[in-house]
């Protein structure tokens, strides 16, 4: 099996375990960000580096505007690595329009329920999406 697929294969159950994590206690574990940074060297090219740019720019959305969390942060860092810089750029927008598709849905649900939406929103299951679809479209 070479790195490439060993790489994703880690990813992706990490990022199954971390989703459902987000999704039952709002929180995403440091260790799962640690351990998606270190199969960045199973397929390592110096050139994904330049992706921590997006995670940087990510960092600072989620600094002025205090709505994303720290770990959510640390995650798209680790990602960051792995799918260098068109891969960080795809896998957040992917992300983005996976989440505003299902609130979006979500939305229109509950106005019809007469309910109203819960504040709290966890966004690793969409970064779980984005990566799936960057992997397989980049």
């Amino acid at each position: 099996m070479n790195g490439s697929v060993m790489q994703f294969a880690a990813i992706i159950i990490l990022l199954g375990v971390d989703s459902v994590i987000d999704i039952k206690i709002r929180e995403v574990p440091n260790w799962i960000s640690g351990a998606i940074a270190l199969t960045a060297f199973l397929n390592f090219d110096v050139r994904s580096l330049w992706g921590l740019m997006v995670a940087v720019i990510f960092f600072a959305v989620a600094l002025f505007t205090g709505k994303i969390g720290g770990g959510d942060v640390k995650l798209i860092a680790a990602l960051s690595m792995v799918c260098g810089l068109w891969g960080s750029f795809a896998l957040l927008l992917f992300a983005q329009i996976a989440m505003l598709v299902f609130y979006g849905i979500r939305f229109v649900v509950y106005k019809l329920r007469g309910k109203t939406a819960g504040k709290s929103l966890p966004f690793v299951p969409f970064i779980f999406i984005g990566y799936l679809i960057s992997v397989f479209l980049i």
